[in-house]
This record gives structure tokens, C-alpha cells and sequence, in this order.
């Protein structure tokens, strides 16, 4: 037998075992891609840990669209397995990166921000500072501004005072503060007495005589302190795999923890949701969950996420360093149309980046 057969041979041999590995890797990658996307019908309450597993789908997703790339190098026939990895999964897929190409304008749509403005700091280090956040928010002309993390103090004095100069009309409780150019209906929602912390601020508002209801919200903190976020993200920098497991450790016991009163919280917000279901409905906020997490779905299951719809690409909104994620949305009635929706990372005076929608109301 010639020399050039036996290594033909063996070379033939080789690729069959790497071909045998790829797809095993694939497929297991898949089977975990689902995996995520099925707990996001996990209980928070019954199982939190489980029902975090959301968190990795951004992984799992990337490690799956890599092998399209890697199969057109190995054997093109095989790409079609993370294709159809991604379409069994493809509504998630929206959720978490959504392409929209050529949105719409309208002139008449009304322009909604949810801010989370993070107690207004004042931070050096990290480049907070309250007085820019506060110019922003008036600069934005924003038609409803939806605040979390809004303390009342001096910085929120000076910004009621100047948004009510501009004939905004404001409402606030426990931290959130609900900005409007058109009037409140009646008094604030009574909702049930909430034993965590943060909340809802629910009320209606009459737009040109219609009525809307409008739900803003901050729903638990995972109560993640400065420190242990940046510990967990210098463990990452510096590959220490032991720091990344202790402070992993602590982390997702904190989210899990928080994750269980987030679903007591979207019980109420769900519950509001279709008792007014005769009106349209807002519901925006700082949610401290991502697209592929149980209140997320729950809520898209009643309304349709502006950013789905009229966003684009992976739309970070928390931005500490180690924890890019987006956990701040705006839902808006199915009915309603959505023109245009972004998060403004150019302003970074707060620990979150603002979301912006213009949506105009239904034909109710």
C-alpha cells in the first residue's frame, strides 16, 4: 500500500471524528439553547435557581450561530442543524435581538422614555453625575417620562420644578415618578400592599379624551452591591477561575432570591394589566429581567415589547462593566403601533441607558 493512501486514509479517519465531535457539540449546544428558553415557564417561586437559566441563553444562541460559519469550513451540508437550532427557537431569538430594518415615522406617535436614574449619584469613578442625568430628561421633550430610582432630594426638586414650568404633570411614590403632558385621571391605583422593595406606580392618564392606563415600574433589585459587581467582573478580566466561581456563587443567589418577589410583583402588574384591558395600555419601567426570563414572557404574552418590535440588535441597558444586559422595556397594547425604539448609550450618567419609543394609540 503507498505511502500517500495510508495518509488519505488517515486523513479521511481524522475528519470523520472531528466531524462526529462537531456535531455532538452542536447538538448539545442546541439542546441547551432550548433548554433556557423553556424555563422561562419555570415558577420563580417554586424553582429560582432554574428559572435564571434565562441568563445563558446569549451563549448558548452565540456558540450555536458560530457553527454556521464553522460547518461552512468542515461540510456545508450540516449547517442546516444550527439554523434550524435558531428557527425552533426564533421567537426568543426576536426577543433577544430583534432586526427591524426601515422603521416607520410618524409625527403624530407620542415619545415614551423609562429611565432609571440611578438615585441621581454623583460618582467620579464612574462617571455619574445628577445634574447631566436631570438635564437630559428636560432636554428630551419627551411626551411621558417614566423615572426609577428617583429619590425625592434637592436634584428632584430642581427637575419637578422646571418639568412642571414646562406643563408636565408629575406623580411619584416610593422611588418611581410618572412625567406626563397630559393630566391624570383621578388618584394613583391603590394595588395590593407590596412587602418588597421598589414596585409599581400605576395610574390613569387622559390623552386628547382618550384614557390610558400607565404602569411604571422598578420590580425587585437583585440587591447585587458595587463591590460584588466589580469583583465578579474582575474575576472575569483576570480568568481567576476560583473568584469566578465564589463570587458566580453569591451572585446567582442574590438573583434567584430577587427573581421569586419579581413574580409576585408581575402577578400584580399582570393582574392591572386585565382589569383595565378596555383601554390601551403602557407598561414601562426598569424590570430587572431580560428578554428570556419568566416576567418578561408573562408580560409579551398581554402586550407586545417596543423594542421587539421597532428595536434593533442586542440593546444594552445596564451597563456596569461584566453585566451587559437590557432589563429596562416598554410594553405597549397590542393595537397600539410602534414607530421607532432605542436605547441612547450616549448618555452615561447613571448605572442605565434610557429606552425611547414613539408609539400612536389604537382606534379604540
Amino acid at each position: 500500500m503507498c505511502k500517500d493512501t495510508i495518509l488519505s486514509r488517515i486523513f479521511s479517519r481524522f475528519r470523520q471524528i472531528l466531524k462526529g465531535l462537531l456535531i455532538g457539540t452542536n447538538l448539545t449546544i442546541i439542546i441547551l439553547l432550548w433548554f433556557t428558553c423553556l424555563t422561562t415557564m419555570v415558577s420563580p417561586v417554586s424553582h429560582p435557581r432554574l428559572s435564571q437559566a434565562g441568563l445563558l441563553f446569549p451563549i448558548f444562541f452565540f456558540l450555536n450561530v458560530s457553527f454556521i460559519f464553522t460547518w461552512l469550513l468542515v461540510s456545508w451540508r450540516w449547517i442546516l442543524l444550527p439554523l434550524i437550532g435558531t428557527f425552533c427557537c426564533w421567537s426568543f431569538v426576536r426577543d433577544f435581538c430583534p432586526i427591524n430594518i426601515g422603521t416607520e415615522k410618524n409625527k403624530e406617535s407620542i415619545c415614551i422614555m423609562s429611565y432609571n436614574v440611578g438615585n441621581f449619584a454623583n460618582d467620579s469613578q464612574l462617571g455619574f453625575k445628577g445634574e447631566e442625568t436631570i438635564e437630559y430628561i428636560l432636554e428630551s421633550e419627551a411626551d411621558i417620562i417614566c423615572l426609577q430610582e428617583c429619590p425625592l432630594g434637592h436634584l428632584y426638586e430642581k427637575l419637578s420644578k422646571q418639568l412642571k414650568k414646562k406643563e408636565y404633570f408629575v406623580r411619584e411614590k416610593n422611588g418611581l415618578a410618572t412625567i406626563s403632558k397630559w393630566p391624570f385621571i383621578g388618584s394613583t391605583i391603590q394595588q395590593p400592599d407590596d412587602i418588597y422593595s421598589n414596585g409599581s406606580l400605576a395610574n390613569l392618564i387622559n390623552i386628547n379624551g382618550d384614557t390610558i392606563l400607565l404602569i411604571n415600574n422598578h420590580l425587585q433589585s437583585n440587591s447585587i452591591s458595587h463591590a460584588e459587581k466589580a469583583e465578579y467582573a474582575n474575576a472575569i478580566e483576570t480568568y481567576n477561575t476560583d473568584k469566578i466561581e465564589a463570587s458566580g456563587r453569591i451572585l446567582l443567589s442574590r438573583i434567584s432570591q430577587a427573581a421569586a418577589k419579581r413574580s409576585k410583583q408581575t402577578d400584580i402588574v399582570c393582574s392591572l394589566i386585565d382589569e383595565y384591558k378596555k383601554y390601551d395600555v403602557i407598561v414601562a419601567g426598569d424590570f430587572n429581567d431580560t428578554p428570556i426570563s419568566t416576567t418578561y414572557q408573562r408580560i409579551s404574552k398581554k402586550l407586545k415589547c417596543a423594542f421587539r418590535n421597532a428595536g434593533n440588535g442586542v440593546g444594552v441597558s445596564f451597563l456596569l462593566k461584566g453585566f451587559p444586559v437590557r432589563i429596562d422595556h416598554i410594553f405597549v397594547s397590542n393595537d397600539m403601533n410602534v414607530y421607532s425604539t432605542n436605547i441612547d448609550n450616549k448618555i452615561k450618567s447613571s448605572d442605565h441607558h434610557p429606552i425611547i419609543t414613539r408609539v400612536t394609540k389604537s382606534s379604540k
